[in-house]
Parts: C-alpha cells; structure tokens; sequence
C-alpha cells in the first residue's frame, strides 16, 4: 500500500471511530482506532482517542501511557498534555499532574480547561494534606487553587464567557473570601446589571481601598444607574489614591462633559463653554515644552496617511458607520492607519475584519501618551481622525500633543471637544447649521450628503406588517439608551400617550435588565397618571436580529431629545418605523431631522415641543398612511443618501483633501 493511500485508509477509520464513538459504541471505535494504529503506531490522533477511550472505561495507566506515546510525536501539544495531566490527577500522582498541566499553561496560556484541571488538582491534593495534619501545607495548595481560578476566569472573561468567568471568580472567592482583587474582577462579568456592579466592587474596596482601578469601574458603573454625584466622589477618590489613574480622570471627564448633553437646561453656549473650559486645562496639562516640527512632504496631491484613532474598533455603533469606509477608501489617494484602543477581551469579529481591511493596525491600548505619539510620528500621519470625543477609551491628550499637521474629530461624539489643536470637525450643514461655527473649538468641514453613512445589517429580518392593525393599538417605542430618556422626555411622551388613550409605549436598551434602573424609568411614567400596564420595558437581546425583530411590535419610533438617537434611529427606521423627532439647538438634538431629511421623511420632524406632541399623536391616528409607508420606508432609505456609501467615501475623501491642502498653504 503506498504512503497516500495509508493515508486515505487511516483517515477513513479515524472519521469511523470518531463517528461510533460519539454515538456511544465504544467497542467499533476503539477497534477503528487499533485498525488506524496497526498502519501507523504513532498516529497521534488514534494515539489520543484511544487514549480518551481508556480514560472513560478506567483503564487509567493505559490511557497514560497512550497520551505520552502520542508526547512523544508532538510534544508542543496542549491539549494533549492536559488530557495526560488529568490521567495523572485521577491516579493520585500529584506531581506528574501538576507538570503536565503547567506544560499545557505554557503552551497554550489560553487554554481555560487546564487552568480549571489545576485547580481541583490544589485541592483534591489539600485534602489530602489536611488529612495528615500538614494544614499550612493545605492552605498554600488552596492559595494555588485560588491562583488557578482566578486565571481561568479572566481568560474566560476575555473570551466573552461571562457565566464562566463569574463561576470560577466565585468558586475563587469561597475559598478566598477577602481577595480584593477577585470581587473587583467579578464586576466584570456583570456588564448589564451596574447595580450589581456597584455592590461588588464598594465591597472590593472595602476591603483594599488602595486598588485603583476598581474606583474607575466603579464610578461607571454609578454613572449608569444615575448616581452622578457618588460617581464623581469615586472618580475624585480614586485619583486621590493615584492622580495619575487615567481611568478615574478619563470617567471624572466624561462625567462633567457627557452627562450636560442629556439635560435640556443646557442651551448650545452653555454646552460649548463647558467644554472650553476643560480644553483649556488639556492644553495646560498636556502641551508639550516644544511644538512638534513635522517632516511631512508639502504635496496636495500625495497620496494621504491617514489615521483613526478609537477604542470602539468592534460591533457596536461606530461600526454601523465606519467598516465601509475602511472598504472603500481609495488605496491610491489614502493610505489607512487605525490605531486601536479596544481591550483585548473585547475584541470581536468586527475586530477582525477591520485587521484586515487596513494598510497599517496599530494596538496603542497598553502605551502612554508619548509612545502613542512617537508611534504615529514614526508613522508619517498626515491626517489623524479621532472617534470618541469625550465617550470611553477616548486619547483626546494625544491630540493635545498633536502628532500629525492636520487633526479632526469625527463620527463618535455630538459636540466640540473643546481643544483647540484638533483643527477640524467633520459633519454637515443640517446637523450644525451656518452659525455653530461659534460654538466649536474646531473648524467645521461640512460634507454635502451628511456627516454619516449608514449601513443596513445584513441579518436584519424582513419589515413585519403594521402591529397596531392586528393589536388594535397604536405601539410606541423608543430602543435608545435609558440615559437620553431623562424626566423631560417622560413629561413630553406622557402627553402623547395621554393623547393617543388606547396606545402603550415599549422600552428597550442595555440596561433596562437592571431592576433599579428599570424602576426608575418607569417611575418617570407612573408619577405622571400613566399606568404602568401601558409601559413596557425590556432587556437587551444579544443577537442583533433578535434586537431588529423586537421593530415588528412598534408601529411609531419616538426619538428622545435633547440627546437624539442615532444607530437606534436607523435602525428604527430600516425595520419600517418611522421616527418622530424634535428638532434642537445643537447637533446631538439635530441628528434625528438630519437623518429624516436624508431619507425624504423630514415631516416627521417638529420644531417645538408642541408640535412634537401634536405630530406624533396625528400619525398614530393615520393607519393607513403608516401601513403604506411601513413596507417602502427599507427601499426608500436603501436609494438615499444616507445609505449610499461610494457617494459618501469620496465626499469624505475630498474634505480630506481640502483639509490636507490648506495645511500645504499654510505657513510652514
């Protein structure tokens, strides 16, 4: 028989055994297994099924001996040395165990099983120790236990597998109850519910009130049930502690700049002088000595290194917007840098395809402020884009240092940053019309077509007919951040349920899992005469198409204000809902009119507060109209400017081109 068809033979009986094997015949399989062996005795595969098959029948030794067979053809295996290092474990050889499966850890530090193999090895051996008396022996295994617990955990927590993660941190924490450091970890298993977090993590810092970074996670964590002041009391704590915690500056930050743009006691100037205010200390803080002389060639026609720097480089909103720029960019006119701030357990598979749409990824999160720096001087940046502004993971103290001629800002926040050396804003002419130049730090570059270009997910499910034809009863909804749903906006949609007597209105966003949180909103309705059989508020669902089908109930989408929707909007929008919204005084109170009137629906834009209410409650009269619009509203947006990507990029392409040739003008 010759080399390839042995090859094809052993193959055959592999898949054979594997598939008696996984129906339960153990015999068939072990003899495929024998039959593959007798062709090839190192065949690791067969070596290690084999292997498997013994370990379940209790045939220990053989199964140890049939793993380190199959060692010895490939010794850099970790799996294969984890499965041995459990043989080991159950034949009470402690020490043979606790080799293999720290050979598993080195070869493989993500290998989650290992780490949970090691832990019952510390503690299977503990009691063995506590049996003969030797206690201090039993408690530094059970410390080593604890170790391997706590790794398995963050791995898992770093794989996205948060019910993995919060049983091995709390399997930890029964044996090391007073470990600081594994109850601020927990915290991070408890993303939807920051009621939660808050419990753990004061009692993390009860217990080391010198650990840091959980003051940050803490404060965020406050800001998201709506305890601004404690939160700023933490954030101001934990920079007490260390006043160099960038987290707790960053949190303390966005708390005095973000949290003004939900309240609509804030007009335009005062919005903009708040974030003056805090560009002028930025520019003290972290100017350097000496500006920075660039080496860029003066050419307006050269092909632009352009930068975009964002810790958002994943699944979420700036993604809806963002990955088809990185497809359509001209390769010949721009040569694409990212700069990534994403935490590595939050990557995704957005993450990955960004990786591979790019000339040049750069992973900037564990460096400071000047090897971020020196990193894109190296670089040669021409232009550098931020797209966070003042939301999380932001790095506006690198545009304060300003290692590229020509900065702008972009996509992810709705206001100025207030610092003066990021030179542009890009947006349009509906979202920040003639006159807010005074309220911008920045020049603005407005783009013809609008400031964003949206793309519709291609797993959203098919536009459901009107529900309010079957249900009898008009459905309002609102699936935006329970931040923006703030006491003004219950007032004002409580007349439009008062209005519209038989309607009910349904709320859906990350948070609303948190019970607390979900009292509280709904108390914004019920103190107001509205029954709370009338509010319906719901969780997240995870999966994006679960979250587009929950658009069949809602008939009318109702965009809070003065902080507009904007990814909910469009999706609202591309599931056949049309969204009513007030049309402000700056752009995060103007991106609901922008987007309608990109798409030809600006009469569902209203001027003031009355007609705001007035025009929701005349369309949710109208059935007719809305179940005609429903069905076409997909193709209507498909066909407008706010989905058609080619026009966009290249818009956006020539204000880089403009920006770059004004820098060329300038004196050098």
């Amino acid at each position: 028989m010759s080399t390839t068809d042995s090859a094809l033979v052993i193959a055959a009986l592999i898949k054979s055994g594997v598939e008696h094997h996984q129906a339960g015949r153990i015999a068939e399989a072990a003899m495929a297994y024998r039959q593959a062996l007798q062709l090839d005795p190192g065949h690791i595969e067969a070596l290690v099924l084999l292997g498997m098959i013994a370990g379940q029948s209790g045939q220990l030794p053989k199964a140890a001996e049939l793993f380190t067979r199959a060692l010895e053809r490939d010794s850099g295996n970790a799996q294969i040395h984890h499965n041995l290092g459990e043989t080991w474990r159950h034949l009470g050889q402690f020490q043979k165990a606790q080799a293999s499966l720290r050979c598993a850890i080195e070869l493989d530090p993500d290998h989650i099983p290992a780490y949970q193999s090691g832990a019952d090895l510390m503690l299977e051996e503990a009691k063995r120790q506590e049996a003969t008396g030797n206690f201090a022996e039993a408690r530094e295994l059970r410390q080593a236990a604890v170790k391997y617990l706590f790794n398995a955990g963050n791995k898992q927590l770093i794989k996205h597998l948060n019910v993995g993660a919060a049983e091995s941190y709390r399997t930890a924490l029964k044996l090391d109850p007073d470990n600081a450091e594994i109850w601020a970890c927990l915290s991070h298993t408890m993303t939807k519910t920051p009621s939660e977090q808050v419990k753990v993590l004061r009692h993390a810092i009860a217990l080391d009130p010198k650990i840091v970074w959980a003051y940050g996670q803490l404060g965020n964590a406050l800001v998201a049930i709506g305890l601004n002041q404690e939160a700023e009391a933490t954030y101001r704590k934990g920079l007490v502690i260390n006043p160099d915690s960038f987290a707790c500056q960053q949190g303390l930050d966005s708390l005095k700049l973000m949290v003004p743009l939900y309240d609509a006691a804030n007009d335009a100037p005062k919005i903009f002088e708040i974030h003056r205010a805090w560009g002028d200390v930025a520019m003290t803080k972290w100017r350097p000595a000496n500006p920075v002389v660039f080496a860029n060639e003066r050419d307006p026609k050269k092909r632009l290194k352009v930068g975009y720097i964002s810790g958002d480089f994943t699944w979420n909103s700036i993604s809806y917007f963002f990955v088809q720029m990185l497809e359509r960019h001209d390769p010949a006119a721009v040569e694409v840098f990212c700069y990534s701030l994403v935490d590595r357990h939050n990557e995704d598979e957005a993450t990955t395809r960004m990786k591979k749409l790019v000339h040049h990824w750069r992973d900037i999160r564990d460096l400071n402020l000047d090897a971020i720096c020196a990193r894109i001087r190296r670089d040669g940046i021409d232009i550098l884009i931020d797209l966070a502004g003042h939301t999380g993971r932001n790095r506006l103290d690198v545009f304060v240092v300003k290692p590229a001629p020509v900065t702008a800002t972009w996509l992810g926040y709705p206001a100025t940053t207030g610092l003066p050396n990021i030179d542009w804003r890009i947006t349009d002419a509906i979202a920040d019309p003639p006159g807010s130049e005074k309220f911008h730090t920045e020049k603005l570059m407005r783009l013809e077509s609008g400031f964003l270009c949206y793309r519709p997910p291609e797993d959203a499910p098919e536009v459901a007919p009107l529900p309010a034809l079957s249900s009898g009863r008009l459905t309002f909804g609102s699936f935006n951040m329970h931040h923006k749903i703030v006491p003004e906006v219950a007032a004002v949609w409580t007349r439009i349920l008062e209005a519209i007597p038989s309607s009910r209105l349904v709320l859906k966003s990350f948070y609303l899992g948190d019970e607390p949180i979900r009292q509280r909103i709904l108390g914004f309705f019920t103190e107001r005469g509205i029954s709370p059989d009338r509010i319906d508020i719901n969780k997240w669902k995870g999966e994006r198409a679960d979250h587009l089908a929950a658009y069949s109930e809602i008939d009318m989408a109702l965009d809070p204000f003065p902080y507009n929707g904007t990814t909910t909007s469009c999706e609202a929008l591309w599931m056949g809902v049309p969204v009513v919204t007030l049309i402000g005084d700056r752009h995060s109170g103007r991106v609901g009119f922008d987007l309608l009137t990109r798409i030809g629906l600006e009469r569902f834009a209203a001027p003031d507060v009355d007609s705001y209410v007035r025009l929701a409650a005349e369309a949710a009269k109208d059935l007719a109209a809305l179940s005609v619009l429903r069905p076409n509203l997909r193709e209507q947006m498909r066909t407008s400017p706010l989905c058609d990507e080619r026009r966009f990029v290249r818009e956006f392409e020539a204000a880089l081109r403009e920006m770059w040739r004004q820098w060329c003008a300038s004196t050098a």
